[in-house]
């Protein structure tokens, strides 16, 4: 019972970042429109120069490419021998993730927000399950609660891959803005 609040914490971070998205990807697509209008930038150009920008963001952050699921895989730690990413990191791919969904939607480049909202509920759940696991179990913690000993970041991730997947499907599909 006492775990109930970090899951209404967990809900409501995933609001945000699925708000996020959503806002993000509004904004992106004003803003291609208006730079097409204002450079006379014909729209058969506009997928390279989204392919373009987001390969400039994949130099810095490449796992915001799309192997399949490996990359879920990865930030789930679920495969042996592999070193988890930091909370840090985390919170920076979510980020990275949002503004290249948003730009390649903008531009006109193939895709949906499918295997995203995975990749970003799977990165929020990590980020927010290690986070959590630092705060109340870390050497200097807050608050001792022992569920967090054995509850692992990887369940975050988990519960939060569905939902926001899943908002992100519902409004896509309705074209509700």
């Amino acid at each position: 019972m006492s775990e109930l609040p970090l899951y209404l914490l967990l809900g409501v971070f995933c609001g945000l970042v699925s708000i996020t998205l959503s806002r993000c990807t509004s904004l992106t697509m004003e803003a291609v429109e208006r730079l097409q209008r204002a450079t006379g930038l014909p729209k058969a150009a506009s997928p390279a120069l989204g392919g373009l920008i987001v390969g400039l963001l994949a130099l810095m952050y490449p796992e915001v490419l799309y192997w399949g699921f490996e990359n879920v895989d990865i930030l789930l730690e679920s495969r042996p021998f592999t070193s988890g990413l930091s909370a840090t990191i985390l919170v920076q791919l979510i980020g990275v993730k949002i503004l290249a969904t948003s730009l390649c939607r903008a531009f006109g480049l193939v895709g949906g927000y499918y295997a995203p909202s995975l990749f970003i509920g799977a990165a929020t759940g990590m980020a927010y399950g290690k986070f959590m696991r630092f705060t109340f179990t870390g050497s200097e913690a807050l608050l001792h609660i022992p569920f967090l000993d054995v509850a692992s970041p990887q369940a975050y991730g988990l519960v939060t891959c569905l939902p926001i997947q899943l908002f992100h499907l519902h409004f896509s599909s309705s074209q509700i803005r």
